[in-house]
């Protein structure tokens, strides 16, 4: 009965991680000081067999992860995808992807006229960080990211 969070921050901004009750009562807290990508296991041996919410909240972001906790495993009641983008210099973009499910990430960067420039499938990772040297591409790019059911679609 271990959940595994692994997290992206989009910031330099505290990170705080909660674990609720299904009642919304906080059972744990925690402080993350870090820019980096950070995974930390969590110990739910202690809980009963029961639903549960992890919340990430990074700034004025929130990120809730829903658990179910049986007698064997834990099982994540949603599929979550998130993909952010952010501008290093006028020519460089990273591209952070994180996701609760090992499903292959299609990536998917477009020029200002929707012609596409790049194109990957990522089939290795559950979560990373890749960075783009778009030199040659002028204007607004955009990225699309997919993963199962789930979408994301960043300009810059």
């Amino acid at each position: 009965k271990m959940a595994n969070l692994t997290f992206i921050p989009s910031s330099s901004e505290k990170v705080t991680v909660k674990i609720l009750d299904a009642n919304g009562n906080v059972i744990f807290r925690e402080n993350i000081l870090n820019k980096d990508a950070f995974v930390r296991p969590y110990n739910l041996s202690q809980l009963d067999g029961a639903e549960y919410s992890i919340v990430v909240i990074e700034g004025e972001n929130v990120y809730t992860e829903r658990i179910s906790i049986g007698t064997k495993e834990i099982s994540s009641v949603s599929n979550n995808l998130i993909a952010k983008a952010t501008r290093i210099d006028a020519n460089k973009v990273e591209l952070k992807v994180l996701q609760n499910a090992a499903n292959p990430v299609y990536i998917t960067v477009k020029d200002q006229f929707g012609r596409v420039v790049y194109n990957a499938t990522i089939t290795d990772m559950v979560s990373f960080i890749q960075n783009y040297n778009l030199l040659k591409v002028e204007g607004k790019i955009s990225f699309e990211v997919s993963s199962g059911s789930d979408s994301e679609t960043i300009v810059l």
